[in-house]
């Protein structure tokens, strides 16, 4: 299967795939979800360090000096505070989030747009690479969604309409790995600092969105739980980084 292919399953598996998913967890008494999802976060949060640190990263440094890197995954990770400060660009995981329906949406359609380039940059450095951060972004979406679909429910949206609202803002995925796709080809000098932005969403999400909500959980055997499912999320991405061909 050739790159491009490789970039539109990824495409759809982290978008109209991880709603899919996310509606699916919605059938769940709301007890089970809340049991669910921390679980689900704690898998994410290991996925996306890993990606970030042990792929992104260090494949970036393999084309762009060091300073030039981290100095743009530094700016990268101002920048997203300064969109979810200023602009309510918002990782909601459950009812809590205070920003107005419509908000999530054009902000779901932002960042589905963002993560759609990060699949594409990623799938042209390396299928394995791409498949590792593709089920890092699957696995954030999914928990994203069920947080999104929350939300809009509890705004008075209907089953049906909170789905087909978050499908066509997940269309953004394909549409932004469709345009990198063909511009990064003809710009190659851009993938590393692509993938530098790409490492510094994925510390966000990870340090400052998901990590807090794990901390609300208290008691030791959920607490230990969460960690190792933290391992796991580690081990998974680590394991497909090992069929990379440098």
């Amino acid at each position: 299967m050739n790159i491009f292919l490789w970039i539109l399953l990824f495409s759809l598996l982290g978008s109209v795939g991880a709603i899919c998913l996310a509606s699916f967890l919605l059938l769940f008494k709301d007890n089970t979800q809340k049991k669910i999802l921390p679980y689900l976060v704690s898998f994410t949060t290991g996925t996306l360090l890993a990606s970030a640190l042990l792929g992104l990263i260090p494949h970036a440094l393999e084309h762009v000096g060091a300073f030039n890197i981290l100095g743009t995954v530094l700016l990268g990770i101002l920048g997203f505070f300064i969109l979810e400060k200023f602009l309510l660009w918002r990782h909601c995981h459950d009812n809590c989030c205070n920003a107005a329906a419509p908000m999530i949406l054009v902000g779901d359609a932002f960042h589905n747009f963002v993560d759609g380039v990060v699949i594409a940059a990623s799938f042209l450095v390396s299928v394995p690479v791409g498949i590792a951060v593709g089920v890092s972004i699957i696995a954030h979406e999914i928990a994203q969604e069920t947080g999104d679909f929350t939300i809009l429910l509890h705004s008075g949206f209907t089953r049906s309409k909170a789905f087909i609202l978050n499908i066509i803002s997940g269309t953004s995925t394909l549409l932004g790995a469709i345009i990198a796709y063909f511009a990064l080809e003809k710009i190659h000098e851009a993938v590393p600092f692509i993938m530098a932005i790409s490492a510094a969403s994925f510390l966000y999400i990870a340090l400052v969105d998901l990590s807090p909500e794990l901390h609300h959980e208290t008691k030791p055997k959920q607490s230990f739980y969460q960690f190792i499912l933290i391992l796991v999320g580690i081990g998974v991405i680590t394991f497909l980084l090992q069929f990379h061909a440098h």
